[in-house]
C-alpha cells in the first residue's frame, strides 16, 4: 500500500512533507530544551577523561561516541570531517557551527575553534568552558524558574476567567432558555481549549529540563518495577470500566470518583519514587567526590574504596552502596555490579555522572580529579533542583484547591439554577391549575405569571448536565497536565495528579446536589 501511494503521488506519501516539518519543529524545541542540560553533561564528561592525559583526537573520538548527549552528535559531525574528509579540528568546529541551530552550541563550537587556532591546551580550554556552562546552565534554570512562577500564576488566572465565561454562559441559558444553543456552548468549549493548550505550552518552553528518571529498560527501582507491572493491569481496567459505566448513564460523579481511586495506588507509588531518586540524587554528591577522594588518596581500587567511604552519613544510598561494595568483594563484575547500582536507585543523574566517572577513571584518569569534577556538576542541578521543589511545592499545593473551588463554584450553580428552575416550573403548573378552576378553563392568571417567569421554565437540563460534566473534564485534563509539567518527573506523575484531581472532582459532584436539596429550598406557594 505505502508503494502504491509513493507511485500515485511521484515518489512520495501524503502529507509527508507537512509531518517531516512538524517533526523538525518537535526536535527542535525538544533540542533547545536539553541543550544546556546535556552540554553541561558533555563538558564533564571532556573535562574527567582530560585528567587521562588523552590526546585531542581521542577527546574528540571518546565524546562523539556519547550520543546520549545531544551536543555530542555534532561532535561525532566534526570527528567525521576531520577523519573522513581531511579537514582540521579547526575547521571542522567551525563548518559544524554554521549549520547549527542552537546559538549555545554553536558558540562553543566557534569558541573552541578559536582556542585550538590560539594554541590553547585542551584541558585548559575545557576547563574553563566547563565553568562557563555551568554559570550558563545555572543561569538559564533560574530564569525558567522565574519564568515558570509567573506563567504558573497566569494559567492559573486565564482557567478562572474560563471557568468565568462557562459560568455566565450557563446562567444566560437558565434565564433566557435560547434555542439552537450548541453554537453558545462550542464556544466555551473553544475558550477554555484555547487558554489550556496557551497555558500549558507557555509553562513547558518555560520549565528548565529536568529528568529524574534513567528510563532503563532492563533495571530500575523498586517502585518503578511496580508501577511497570500493576500499570499494565489497572490503566486497561481503568479505561473499560470508565467506559462501560459511561455507557449505562452512570452518575459522572462516580465516575470520576472510580477513576480517581483506581489510579490512587500508581500515584503515590510513583510520588514515592520521584522523593527517592530527589534525595538519592543528594546523597550521590558527596558520595561520588568522597569515593574518588579515597581512591586518589589512598591509591586503591574501587571495591577497597567503598570500605573507606562514610555510609552512614550517606542514608538514602547506603544500602544500593552496600549492595555494589558486596558484589565487588565476592569477584563479582564490576561493569555489571555498577549497572545494577545506576539502575536499582532509578536516577537519572545518577546514571549519567557514574558512567562519566568509571569512564574516565577506567582510561587511566586521576580520581580524586574525576570525582571533584562529576561532584560538582552534580550538585549545582542538585541545588538548583532544589530552588525549583520550593516554587513546585507552592504552585501545587494552590493547583489542587483551585481545582476543587473552580469546580465547586461550577457545580453548585448549576445544581442551584436546576432546582430554581424545578420549583419555578412546578408554581407555573399550580398557577395554571388554580387559575383554570377559578375561571372555568380559562387560564388568564397561570398565563400571566407563565409570561412574567418563564425565564426559568424551560431550562435544558440534559444538554446542561453534558455542558458541566464536559467543561470539568476538560478542567481536570488541563490541571493534571499543568501540574505534571512544573512538577516534572517520570510518567507516573501523571497518575499522582490525576487520583488527586479526580478523586476532588468526584465528591464535589456527588456532594453538590446533596448540598443544594438541604440548604436552598425554594417554597412553591401550595394553598395559596
Amino acid at each position: 500500500m505505502a508503494e502504491r501511494l509513493r507511485t500515485a503521488n511521484q515518489g512520495k506519501m501524503p502529507f509527508e512533507e507537512q509531518v517531516e516539518a512538524l517533526y523538525n519543529i518537535r526536535d527542535y524545541i525538544l533540542e533547545k530544551k536539553k541543550m544546556e542540560q546535556d552540554l553541561l553533561l558533555m563538558y564533564t564528561y571532556m573535562a574527567a577523561i582530560t585528567t587521562a592525559s588523552v590526546t585531542r583526537p581521542e577527546i574528540f573520538q571518546y565524546t562523539s561516541e556519547r550520543f546520549e548527549y545531544i551536543p555530542s552528535r555534532y561532535i561525532a559531525k566534526v570527528q567525521r570531517l576531520v577523519a573522513g574528509w581531511g579537514h582540521s579540528y579547526a575547521s571542522g568546529l567551525r563548518a559544524i557551527a554554521d549549520r547549527c541551530r542552537n546559538e549555545t552550541l554553536q558558540s562553543m563550537l566557534h569558541r573552541y575553534a578559536n582556542a585550538i587556532d590560539s594554541g590553547v591546551p585542551d584541558d585548559d580550554f575545557i576547563g574553563t568552558e566547563l565553568s562557563s556552562i555551568r554559570s550558563i546552565y545555572r543561569n538559564t534554570f533560574e530564569q525558567g524558574i522565574e519564568l515558570l512562577k509567573k506563567w504558573g500564576d497566569a494559567y492559573i488566572a486565564m482557567l478562572l476567567s474560563a471557568a468565568l465565561v462557562a459560568i455566565i454562559l450557563m446562567i444566560s441559558v437558565a434565564i433566557y432558555a435560547p434555542e439552537g444553543i450548541d453554537a453558545t456552548l462550542n464556544t466555551s468549549y473553544f475558550i477554555i481549549l484555547v487558554i489550556s493548550v496557551f497555558g500549558l505550552t507557555i509553562m513547558y518552553r518555560a520549565v528548565p529540563d529536568d529528568p529524574r528518571t534513567h528510563g532503563l529498560a532492563e533495571i530500575c527501582s523498586k517502585e518503578q518495577e511496580i508501577i511497570r507491572r500493576l500499570e499494565r493491569l489497572v490503566v486497561p481496567i481503568t479505561a473499560a470500566i470508565a467506559l462501560v459505566l459511561i455507557l449505562l448513564g452512570v452518575n459522572a460523579g462516580i465516575i470520576f470518583l472510580l477513576v480517581g481511586l483506581l489510579l490512587m495506588p500508581l500515584g503515590i507509588i510513583g510520588y514515592i519514587d520521584d522523593v527517592n531518586v530527589i534525595n538519592r540524587d543528594n546523597d550521590f554528591a558527596t558520595f561520588i567526590r568522597s569515593l574518588g577522594s579515597v581512591m586518589g588518596g589512598k591509591g586503591i581500587t574501587t571495591a577497597d574504596a567503598l570500605q573507606e567511604v562514610d555510609r552512614k552519613s550517606l542514608p538514602y544510598l547506603e544500602p544500593f552502596i552496600d549492595s555494589v561494595a558486596s558484589k565487588l568483594n565476592l569477584g563479582l563484575d564490576e561493569a555489571g555490579s555498577w549497572r545494577k547500582f545506576i539502575g536499582e536507585t532509578g536516577s537519572y543523574l545518577i546514571y549519567k555522572y557514574m558512567n562519566i566517572f568509571r569512564d574516565a577513571v577506567t582510561l587511566g584518569g586521576s580520581p580524586d580529579q574525576i570525582g571533584k569534577i562529576v561532584g560538582s556538576s552534580m550538585l549545582e542541578q542538585v541545588l538548583l533542583r532544589r530552588k525549583r521543589d520550593m516554587m513546585v511545592k507552592g504552585f501545587v499545593v494552590l493547583l489542587v484547591p483551585m481545582h476543587a473551588a473552580m469546580i465547586g463554584i461550577f457545580v453548585f450553580l448549576f445544581e442551584i439554577l436546576l432546582t430554581m428552575s424545578h420549583a419555578v416550573a412546578e408554581v407555573m403548573n399550580h398557577f395554571d391549575e388554580a387559575s383554570a378552576a377559578l375561571t372555568g378553563g380559562s387560564s388568564t392568571l397561570g398565563g400571566s405569571a407563565i409570561g412574567s417567569l418563564s425565564i426559568f421554565v424551560n431550562f435544558p437540563e440534559d444538554t446542561m448536565r453534558a455542558y458541566v460534566v464536559t467543561i470539568l473534564l476538560m478542567l481536570t485534563v488541563a490541571n493534571m497536565l499543568a501540574g505534571k509539567i512544573v512538577m516534572g518527573g517520570d510518567r507516573y506523575l501523571y497518575y499522582f495528579f490525576a487520583s488527586l484531581l479526580c478523586v476532588a472532582t468526584g465528591i464535589v459532584y456527588i456532594v453538590a446536589p446533596i448540598v443544594v436539596s438541604t440548604f436552598f429550598t425554594i417554597p412553591t406557594f401550595v394553598g395559596i
